[in-house]
């Protein structure tokens, strides 16, 4: 009975992931191939992919928060981001220090030129590639132990393949390209980090349970100050603990998920405390929550749509773009989908892990509160670590089948050229704010914001009668665009046109009292 009793004890022990040196033939996991050369390599690969970027100017938001608001360019306001103080400010960044730290460094590096800015981005997509590398192999033993040396070069082989997807994917281009959102960067690199802090994390070493601990908390602050989506960094840290480490020593482990909640939970109550009235208000995407729990199943599958067939992207899309898909056969696809992840978060642990970095990763941008953007790409960087995490568990499920491995690398590995393609092609749209725009209007052409932005281009350029039609198209699309008045107030007034203009003017003030510039 007691054998019994102990054995049936111990099946409920998980193993822990390990480093690869503790399941793998030294030859293939720990040499220094395996170890460095390989995640560097993949950094690297990613890094030449997006270097015409570097040639970029400043695209969407990047010219007011960076240049025009004149707040990120000084280092005289550094103490009120490291004091918080920022979170009372009326600033467009000010409810995320945490990024705002991160471009006043780069501010403080390359003054305000764009391209050291693109370097920034692009350094932390390739660090990011790095970091989910290892991630991923870190997690390799826990689905298949004991490897001999064939399978577990392999294995290898699959995680390289599924980061690659994740590092050349066009969806992924919009965060990379576009300055204002490296947050989505920031969250997703202070993310990795945790969870590498967490496999690293050894309750029977204290040194090693103080420094984890440290790191854990301190990246769980970071990702929360970037962006609101990092709320996901302490919650992915105990489905971790609970999918692979539950079964060790409770209290080392309290200490170290406490201290990243709580380092969450402090910010978000200091956010909260701080934070200024908002100056509009934001309804539910429909009216209502329950309209928006309808057409929220839709915005999902049509970006799951994108992922796998990934073309015609925009950075502004509208209701119109997802015409083509009714709520019935949404609500079915997403069943379908939800099933097929549900059955191999059951079968695998690190499927598991992957379904809950994609559904936390979106839970904060999915509409559930209301949102000033309904939909953009720049959501899906994060959930597409989940999505290559799904991946490699369902290819070491065919591991040591034959020809299944195969089968299953093959066209993934076959998709990376074409998915560099796009990226590349991807990467010229976000060259300027003219072609940004032009190639928005081509994609959702209802999108009043794409109308006002190419009007911009178009006034730089001198050419006033063409920006005023796109200032004109844009309140067609929405007469209470308030900076649309006001742009086609400063286009009429520079061709002579005075009275309309004090018009515009005067419509502007009504929709935003607050806006000083129509003042």
């Amino acid at each position: 009975m007691a054998k019994q009793s102990m054995k049936k004890k111990e099946s409920n022990v998980l193993p822990p992931a390990c480093g690869p040196k503790d399941f793998y033939p030294k030859s293939i996991f720990n040499t220094l191939l395996a170890k460095i050369w390989l995640p560097l390599l993949l950094a690297l690969v990613t890094f030449l992919v997006y270097s015409p970027s570097l040639k970029s100017d400043f695209v969407y938001d990047d010219r007011a928060e960076i240049l025009e608001e004149g707040f990120i360019t000084s280092l005289s306001n550094l103490p009120d981001v490291l004091s918080l103080n920022v979170l009372g400010m009326n600033l467009m960044l000010g409810t995320r220090p945490g990024q705002l730290l991160y471009l006043m460094l780069n501010a403080a590096l390359w003054g305000k030129e764009p391209w050291g800015y693109h370097l920034g981005s692009n350094l932390l997509h390739a660090g990011n590639v790095a970091l989910l590398f290892i991630l991923l192999r870190r997690l390799i033993p826990t689905e298949a132990p004991g490897l001999e040396k064939r399978a577990g070069l392999k294995a290898q082989i699959a995680a390289a393949v599924v980061t690659l997807l994740f590092a050349l994917h066009p969806i992924a281009a919009e965060s990379v390209c576009g300055i204002s959102f490296s947050s989505d960067l920031l969250v997703t690199f202070f993310t990795l980090l945790a969870l590498l802090a967490a496999s690293a994390f050894r309750p029977e070493n204290l040194r090693s349970a103080l420094l984890n601990t440290g790191v854990g908390a301190l990246c769980a602050l970071a990702a929360v100050t970037c962006k609101e989506s990092g709320v996901a960094t302490v919650l992915l840290l105990l489905v971790y603990w609970f999918l692979f480490r539950r079964g060790e020593a409770k209290g080392p482990w309290w200490w170290f998920l406490g201290a990243a909640t709580a380092a969450t939970a402090l910010f978000l109550a200091a956010r909260f405390y701080f934070a200024l009235p908002s100056q509009e208000h934001l309804n539910y995407l429909g009216g209502s929550f329950s309209q928006m729990l309808l057409i929220q199943p839709k915005l999902w599958v049509f970006m799951m749509a994108k992922l796998v067939w990934p073309v015609q992207f925009s950075v502004d899309y509208r209701m119109e773009n997802l015409s083509g898909i009714t709520a019935p056969v949404a609500m079915a696809i997403l069943a379908i989908v939800v099933l097929l992840q549900g059955w191999l978060a059951i079968k695998s642990r690190m499927g598991a892990m992957g379904v809950a970095i994609y559904w936390l990763g979106l839970a904060t941008v999915s509409n559930l509160i209301p949102l000033y953007c309904l939909l953009a790409d720049r959501y899906y960087y994060l959930p597409m670590a989940g999505v290559t995490m799904q991946l490699l568990a369902l290819i070491l499920m065919r591991l040591r089948t034959r020809w299944g491995f195969w089968a299953a690398v093959a066209p993934l590995l076959g998709a990376l050229l074409p998915l560099t393609l796009l990226t590349l092609a991807r990467e010229e749209v976000f060259s300027s704010e003219f072609s940004l725009w032009s190639e928005t209007l081509q994609v959702s052409p209802f999108s009043w914001i794409a109308h006002l932005n190419v009007g911009n281009a178009l006034a730089q350029k001198r050419q006033m009668d063409e920006a005023t039609a796109q200032f004109r198209k844009a309140l067609e699309l929405n007469p209470n665009y308030a900076e649309a008045h006001y742009n086609l107030g400063n286009a009429l007034l520079e061709k002579g046109q005075v009275d309309e203009a004090l018009i515009h003017y005067q419509r502007a003030l009504e929709i935003k009292p607050s806006f000083f510039l129509a003042h």
